[in-house]
């Protein structure tokens, strides 16, 4: 199919809209009294269902991976999808979505630091000014929720956020390595299907038979699934075929601002002046360090 680059833009900033809408579902799913393990693992199998039929079909060579390639995404899988998952939805619940998402977004950060220690990569000016940027406004967001009290942490939630940005980095980080044998359909579906058998036995199978969610609770779940789970991953893969991932990742930075006016819009999620101030550092500070990366190849993409 054909497209023109601004259609192909559109379509990035339609998938980070959709990965934007998993806080707000995610506490809408808390509403209707459904658990952080089962948002987790039910969203994953939604996603699974609807990912695999569909790269049968359109991409049916993805559905291969070596056998000496198994374990390794086993275990990419459990840290980056089974840990991730869990942390992600109960962060969400604990900090709210302003606070996860910010949290989440400080792992462009944890990759650079990364590649300049272990990489070798250049320490540019753009990257010296993101960091500190992204680290004041990730403290900003986590703690101002209060004028009054100042500064102040769920240390079990904050722990979660920042877990998740440890796992966003090493998915991009070790992603890149599976990326050089495999498509990132074969990546994203093997991390979503064997993230399954973990968060099944995390969740406790005697349990899971004795499950009882409204009709709204399986809902949203399914718009978990569906959403930021499949059509985000989807769209983004149209939009990378048409412009430079470089590009397409600038775009896909308004996601936080996104998932920040998606909750308030939705589920009255307010943010303070601190706050605010806090989720623009992030946003500054995530495109300097993506100009700042001349040149990449397409990043996977958070399954949440």
């Amino acid at each position: 199919m054909k497209a023109t680059k601004n259609l192909a833009y559109g379509m990035m900033a339609l998938a980070a809209i959709m990965w934007a809408t998993s806080g707000t579902f995610t506490q809408m799913a808390y509403d209707e009294e459904a658990t952080a393990m089962q948002i987790t693992l039910f969203s994953f199998a939604f996603s699974g269902l609807i990912l695999l039929p569909i790269i049968a079909i359109l991409d049916r060579k993805s559905l291969r991976i070596k056998r000496e390639d198994f374990f390794p995404m086993l275990v990419f899988s459990m840290i980056t999808g089974t840990f991730f998952g869990f942390a992600w939805y109960t962060c969400v619940k604990l900090t709210g979505v302003a606070t996860a998402v910010i949290l989440l977004y400080a792992y462009p950060s944890i990759v650079t630091i990364a590649s300049v220690f272990l990489l070798k990569e250049k320490m540019t000016r753009n990257k010296a000014l993101a960091l500190p940027l992204t680290f004041v406004g990730c403290v900003l967001v986590a703690g101002a929720q209060d004028f009054e009290e100042g500064l102040t942490f769920d240390t079990v939630g904050i722990a979660l956020g920042l877990y998740t940005a440890v796992a966003g980095a090493i998915y991009y980080i070790w992603g890149k390595k599976f990326l050089d044998k495999y498509s990132a359909n074969t990546v994203i579906l093997y991390m979503t299907i064997l993230s399954i058998p973990g968060l099944i036995i995390m969740a406790n199978p005697l349990e899971l038979a004795e499950t009882s969610l409204s009709p709204d609770a399986w809902t949203l779940i399914f718009a978990i699934g569906l959403f930021p789970g499949t059509i985000g991953f989807v769209v983004s893969m149209f939009a990378l075929r048409h412009i430079e991932a470089s590009r397409a990742s600038i775009v896909a930075s308004i996601e936080p601002v996104a998932a920040v006016a998606i909750a308030f819009l939705v589920v009255s999620e307010t943010i303070n002046a601190l706050q605010g101030l806090g989720v623009a550092l992030v946003f500054v500070g995530v495109i300097l360090l993506r100009i700042a990366k001349e040149s990449q190849e397409p990043t996977p993409i958070l399954d949440r």
